[in-house]
């Protein structure tokens, strides 16, 4: 019987514990993965454990078999390097994961120029509104957004592409189908616009070096990586990092002497482009990808400016539609809230309720999908 390949990775990175690898080392070994099933001794790949030739030897396809049916079931994509729909830039890295899960149109989205925005989860004033105003103008111009959707500076990005209609790639560093929270709020947003990619099995959660090895998958994915604001010693600089290994363009946004931007300005000291306006990198790209990008002729505070006001108008238009069904309670509580976070305590101020009434309008307002809780006791509405 012919086995699906797709079958066979799944079976032998198990084995493996998820071994990346030493994964791609071990089909190297035995030049294909239906030869690593064939095999009868695994003894002879010198690089195998005693645990992993024996597990290996087993052959046993069960696990595989439920995490290739559950894919199925929810319609999660699986590529390997097999595959001629496999990211061709992650075809070039060091280490391309192998598999690699997806969920929603991960094929559209890579038919534009892909860039990765990154930054820290400390940030300032101004890297959340470079974020915004940078990905707003780009997105417009037809790039594809790669994020890695944690706190501050990446959520900007990743919300002001959603809000822009743009396509938007969100690496995980945990299963698809792993519940993160508040990460989960923009779910359903990219799988509808973009996809979500990982790595790591759908049913499994993050590890201890999940992050990192996320990160190569973030710079590695995209033609180029922009940092928008990050101190030193910053997750963000480790992205930074790998595009430099991996001979992508590295981007970084000038920014004043301070600790929120020294690693950033360090990286333009050490000859990455300087960013001050979305020109600086749409000129590098509208040569190579005249067909897919358009040039906007306005100036980026322009463009994010527009967008924010079209944005009131969606909330406007969307809060009309939504509050003949709340409460009266429930209704001062919803008019107080925006696509802007805003705290517990801003709402209990300016609702003019009692404490206990406004947390219980906040549960239902998120029961009913009308507002999200984020990190820090705040709440906003996702259009």
């Amino acid at each position: 019987m012919e086995l699906n390949h797709h079958l066979l990775w799944l079976w032998a990175k198990e084995c493996l514990n998820y071994n990346n690898k030493k994964l791609l080392q071990t089909v190297e070994f035995f030049g294909s993965i239906e030869e690593v099933y064939k095999c009868n001794d695994f003894r002879i790949c010198k690089i195998l454990s005693e645990k992993e030739v024996r597990l290996l030897s087993k052959k046993d396809l069960r696990s595989a078999w439920e995490t290739y049916g559950l894919c199925e079931e929810q319609q999660i994509g699986i590529l390997t390097l097999e595959d001629s729909t496999y990211p061709s830039m992650l075809r070039e890295i060091d280490n391309p994961p192998c598999p690699l899960f997806f969920k929603g149109h991960l094929r559209s989205c890579l038919n534009a120029p892909l860039l990765t925005v990154v930054g820290s989860r400390t940030y300032n004033g101004y890297g959340e509104e470079k974020a915004k105003e940078l990905v707003t103008a780009l997105s417009c111009c037809g790039f594809t957004i790669v994020t890695g959707l944690a706190d501050g500076i990446d959520s900007f990005a990743c919300e002001a592409a959603l809000q822009s209609d743009s396509s938007v790639i969100a690496v995980l560093p945990f299963g698809i189908l792993s519940s993160k929270g508040h990460l989960t709020r923009h779910f359903k947003e990219i799988i509808a616009k973009g996809a979500l990619v990982s790595e790591i099995f759908p049913q499994n959660g993050s590890h201890r070096f999940a992050y990192h090895e996320r990160n190569r998958i973030l710079s590695g994915i995209s033609h180029g990586t922009l940092v928008v604001q990050a101190p030193e010693k910053s997750g963000a600089l480790m992205t930074a990092n790998y595009a430099c290994e991996q001979n992508r363009d590295l981007f970084a946004v000038m920014a004043n002497a301070d600790s929120f931007s020294a690693g950033s300005n360090r990286l333009i000291k050490e000859g990455c482009y300087p960013v001050t306006d979305y020109t600086d990198i749409l000129q590098i790209y509208l040569p190579r990808f005249s067909d897919r990008l358009t040039e906007l002729h306005a100036p980026a505070e322009k463009i994010f400016s527009l967008q924010e006001e079209l944005q009131a108008e969606k909330l406007k238009d969307f809060k009309r539609t939504q509050i003949k069904e709340l409460t009266q309670a429930e209704q001062a509580v919803f008019a107080l809230l925006s696509t802007e976070e805003c705290t517990a305590d801003y709402l209990i101020e300016n609702a003019g309720l009692p404490v206990h009434e406004v947390l219980q309008c906040l549960t239902t307002l998120e029961f009913r999908g009308l507002a999200v809780s984020c990190p820090g006791s705040k709440f906003k509405v996702i259009l």
